[in-house]
Parts: structure tokens; sequence; C-alpha cells
């Protein structure tokens, strides 16, 4: 993969990923698509302690796999996959130098993150699951956000989010 050093080429690698897997309409089977990377995916019951972990990567010699909190909703898991999948693509170095890179807390997507990597990370995900040409096409049916949501296999939040940063496809205002 190219270096990554803007949120453009995280953007770019996005729909580099989705040319990949000849994907032109939602919902993106982000499982399938992460099995096509080489990680294998698992959902498994975290304990009490680490219930704000949403999924993690690791490398078990030399095979990436890919943990998914069970308890979380299938909106969520398609959110963390996608995430983590990003950080595979984006910044295997950094993982195998300090495996906490690969963990995901639940942070909410609209809140600051100071991580230059998480950053990368979540817009990678929110690029890859709900991409600029689809949701604008997809918007123009008129259809509502939480139609949206339901069409992209994503919550309505990620929907929010990818409406205010994309071209055209800007939130219809509330009625006062």
């Amino acid at each position: 993969m190219a270096t990554i050093t803007t949120l453009e080429d995280v953007k770019k690698l996005s729909e580099q990923v989705l040319e990949e897997n000849y994907i032109e309409e939602p919902p993106i089977d982000i499982y399938e698509v992460a099995k096509n990377y080489g990680l294998e995916v698992e959902e498994q019951s975290f304990p009490s302690k680490y219930s704000q972990i949403s999924g993690f990567i690791t490398e078990d010699n030399g095979a990436p796999h890919l943990v998914v909190n069970a308890a979380d909703s299938k909106n969520r898991k398609n959110f963390t996959v996608a995430h983590e999948l990003g950080h595979w693509l984006m910044h295997r170095d950094n993982l195998r130098a300090d495996p906490k890179v690969g963990v995901l807390f639940r942070i909410p997507l609209g809140k600051l993150n100071a991580d230059p990597l998480e950053k990368q990370a979540n817009t990678f995900a929110a690029n890859l699951l709900v991409p600029e040409k689809m949701l604008i096409a997809k918007k123009k049916l008129g259809l509502s956000q939480k139609e949206l949501a339901e069409t992209f296999g994503v919550s309505e939040e990620v929907i929010g989010y990818r409406l205010e940063h994309t071209n055209g496809a800007s939130r219809t205002p509330k009625a006062t």
C-alpha cells in the first residue's frame, strides 16, 4: 500500500479497496472484504472489564486475526471490522511494533480523537462502509437518515457523520 499521510489518502485507499473487491452497491460485506485481505474475523464475548473495547487485531505466527466484541450490535461490528481493516492496511508496521494500536475503544464518532492513526482508521471505515458516490445516489432517492443507515448497514451516527463530511450529500435541515 502507498504511504498514507492525509485523510484524502485514506479516502483514496477506501475507494481502492471498493474497486479491488468489485463493490458497486451497499451494504458492504465487510467481513468478506476483510477475508479478502487475509484477516480472519472472529466474534468473542469479552469480560465485563473489557466491555468498552469493540475489537482488536493481532498476529499469530504472521497470520492476522481480528476479534470483535460479540455483545456489540451488527452495525457496530461492521464499523469495528472496517476500522481494524484500515489499521491492517495502513498501519501494519505500527501494529507489529505496538499491538495496542489495534485496539478499538468505544469513542463517539464525532468526538475528537487526538491519535492520528485512530482518526485515519475511523475515516477509512466511514468511507469504506458509506462510500461518497453511493451515499449521494441514495440520498437523491429521498431516503431518510434511518433508511440510509439500514441501507448501508451502519448506525445513524455514522450516516450523520458521512452526510456532514460528503460533498453534495449534506443533511436536510430540520424543520423548526
